[in-house]
């Protein structure tokens, strides 16, 4: 077989990650869906890793060990982050491969608004395009252990396919947030951007058995941002939220205004 018709028979490589762990259902049917579509290979945290963000570990020893393997589905648990996860496949298990596309979620409760930031799943997709990869990041808005993801996997199977065909620009990912709602409620998708809402956040001070004080964050998201362009919006009024985000965080609005404060070195 010539090399033009190898490349025509070789499956998309796919990566897919999270931040609730490699034993997550989400992840699990995610990768199922990905298989459809190209080889897949599945790195993702051992343990649940929530709220870590963009957090890479170098303190301590990274671990990665392979727990399943066929030829076109492997699955490597790694004592990291989502984003080491990433960095693990990257730059050591697949460093001689193409990443064709990086997958992570299906995330359990949604990251729309300022929670965005905080979010492992997502943090793990902009990893991936911060290295040039295109990258999809998917949340399903319901915390339940046995939540339905059949919304989500229709999200799945719309958007993979679509990105390995027309790609994304650079250093640009998908940021896809789905609602918790039967699939046949859903109305359809929508383009959507980050809506300018915040937690308004709650510390419980409390005491443990041995007297001691600790602490306990709660909290309600505070929807100032009433507008019908945005994902929580969308997610509010049985739409698939799909949100291109990037890894420039620059205020660019801002820059020729505060070039007006003229700012000098003081003699």
């Amino acid at each position: 077989m010539s090399t033009k018709q190898k490349n025509k028979t070789k499956k998309p490589l796919i990566l897919v990650t999270n931040d609730d762990g490699v034993d997550a259902k989400g992840i699990r049917m995610l990768a199922d869906t990905a298989r459809q579509f190209g080889r897949v290979i599945m790195v993702a945290p051992s343990t649940g890793q929530s709220g870590k963000s963009h957090a890479i570990t170098f303190n301590t020893p990274l671990r990665l060990r392979r727990i399943f393997y066929d030829p076109y589905f492997e699955i490597y648990k790694t004592n990291g982050t989502p984003t080491d996860a990433v960095k693990l496949a990257q730059r050591f298990l697949l460093r001689n491969e193409k990443i064709d596309l990086v997958i992570s979620g299906i995330n359990h409760g949604s990251n729309t608004a300022t929670s965005t930031l905080y979010s492992g799943t997502v943090a793990a997709a902009m990893e991936g395009c911060i290295n040039g990869l295109n990258a999809i990041a998917f949340s399903l808005c319901d915390y339940a252990h046995n939540c339905d993801f059949e919304a989500a996997l229709l999200a799945a199977k719309k958007l993979i396919p679509m990105v390995l065909e027309k790609g994304l620009p650079p250093h640009t990912c998908l940021n896809v947030n789905i609602p918790n709602i039967p699939i046949s409620e859903i109305k359809g998708f929508k383009i959507t951007r980050q809506a300018n809402n915040y937690w308004d956040e709650i510390i419980d001070e409390r005491t443990d058995p041995m007297g001691r004080s600790y602490y306990w964050m709660s909290g309600d998201m505070l929807r100032v941002d009433k507008s019908r362009d945005t994902d929580e919006w969308a997610v509010s009024h049985k739409y698939i939220s799909i949100t291109p985000i990037t890894t420039d965080l620059t205020a660019h609005n801002f820059i020729n205004s505060f070039k007006e404060w003229k700012l000098k070195k003081d003699k």
